[in-house]
């Protein structure tokens, strides 16, 4: 990503550079006030057209310039991908006969939905708060359980050679008439989980959430949605934490309502079906 627009950004608290430890090119910042700066900037440029946008995802690496939705993850071929697509769809499918899980949700935010909660879909989770993605580049997830169902979040350690990433994803930003929270173009698609669910599924709203996902040609998937990597922000992880700070909106316990507050949250985890394939994963559990 050596041809990102951030490398036409100057200033004296940021430098364009190439990451040694993953080999990309990053734009590392050292203020709080670049992080907003740079993080704008792309939305900035990206958005004067009115067609497209650029969202938020904190990562702790970057896996190669790679950007694969849960559903395809380990996999490279088309084939396995189209075998993965008919297991979802039909997984899709039993959720629509418990008509109480998604009985206020349109149906084309059913699968993103599932995804924010726990289930492996076509669908990448982005943020469109920079501090909410600086939050998740600053810890781990841990999995446990046969399908990975129970998680907790551990803040990462802070040595100097440690960083934080944030990747910019771009995606074409055009509403579609009668689909609330819904945008599609030619190559992307993406749903703001704000407006296209009601509010009694909070996660969304306390995570200011969003999905995306690479539209593929003549019914063919796209694997990999590292096209629409837009640029990569780098900071030091002591930066990073001393940012953040100690705020309680920044924790675990607010960013993943529980269930006693997420009413949404605590009906999948009563009424969801549990996939069929292991591999799709199940709703989460997430621990303090």
């Amino acid at each position: 990503m050596n041809n990102s627009q951030l490398s036409k950004l100057t200033s004296p608290y940021g430098e364009w550079l190439e990451d040694t430890i993953e080999g990309k090119w990053v734009y590392h910042v050292t203020t709080p006030h670049l992080l907003l700066q740079a993080a704008g900037y792309l939305k900035h440029v990206n958005g004067k057209s009115g067609s497209t946008s650029v969202f938020y995802r904190g990562q702790h690496c970057l896996y190669g310039g790679s950007l694969k939705p849960s559903l395809y993850r380990g996999i490279s071929a088309v084939g396995t991908a189209n075998k993965k697509n008919t297991e979802l769809n039909n997984y899709l499918k039993e959720c629509a006969k418990q008509g109480k899980i998604l009985k206020h949700v349109p149906n084309y935010a059913w699968e993103p939905l599932l995804q924010h909660y726990g289930i492996r879909t076509r669908w990448i989770d982005l943020v469109d708060n920079v501090w909410v993605a600086l939050w998740f580049a600053c810890h781990t997830v841990h999995a446990t359980g046969k399908r990975g169902e129970f998680f907790h979040f551990e803040q990462r350690r802070t040595s100097s050679s440690e960083f934080a990433y944030i990747v910019l994803v771009k995606t074409e930003y055009v509403p579609q008439n009668k689909q609330p929270g819904f945008y599609s173009g030619k190559s992307t698609e993406l749903i703001d989980l704000r407006i296209a669910t009601p509010s009694f599924f909070l996660r969304p709203h306390a995570q200011h959430g969003l999905l995306a996902r690479a539209k593929g040609v003549n019914n063919q998937s796209v694997i990999d949605y590292k096209d629409m990597i837009a640029g990569v922000l780098r900071v030091n992880m002591y930066d990073a934490l001393k940012w953040l700070g100690d705020g309680h909106l920044l924790t675990t316990h607010v960013l993943f309502p529980p269930p006693v507050y997420d009413f949404g949250y605590c009906d999948l985890l009563e009424f969801a079906p549990l996939p069929e394939k292991k591999s799709l994963g199940a709703i989460h559990h997430v621990g303090a």
